[in-house]
């Protein structure tokens, strides 16, 4: 029977990219990523996807990232949407609050599920995804 509600609290964080930690839901056509960003962390890689396109929330904290070479401070509450191909990343967690993340991708992100079930992480900035 497949699960169709994912408790919080039930749900443990591993490391998806080296240093990152979330937690995943694999669904039929996507994948949910809630990630876990701390504050005074490093600035993340760019990378790109040529296959998945990718949305985000900002669910608490602040974030600065880009987008090609669009620089971008979140909020609470913003969306991004990054198409297909897309370069972005270089994520920074602004001020001394924890931020917290809700990525989906489209179709599901293969590698980072391998990670999660592996307990091996993935650098997509290493190798473009």
């Amino acid at each position: 029977m497949r699960q169709h509600v994912y408790r919080h609290d039930a749900l443990e964080p591993v490391e998806i990219r080296p240093g990152l930690h979330g937690t995943i839901i694999e669904g039929d056509r996507t994948t949910l990523v809630r990630w876990q960003l701390p504050a005074g962390g490093a600035r993340t890689g760019m990378h790109e996807h040529p296959e998945h396109e990718q949305y985000g929330l900002l669910l608490e904290g602040a974030l600065e990232m880009y987008i090609e070479d669009q620089r971008i401070e979140l909020r609470a509450g913003d969306m991004y949407w990054v198409p297909a191909g897309t370069p972005h990343g270089a994520t920074l967690v602004l001020g001394e609050t924890d931020a917290v993340l809700l990525d989906i991708f489209s179709p599901p992100r293969e590698d980072y599920l391998a990670a999660a079930r592996d307990n091996a992480p993935t650098d997509p900035s290493a190798t473009s995804q």
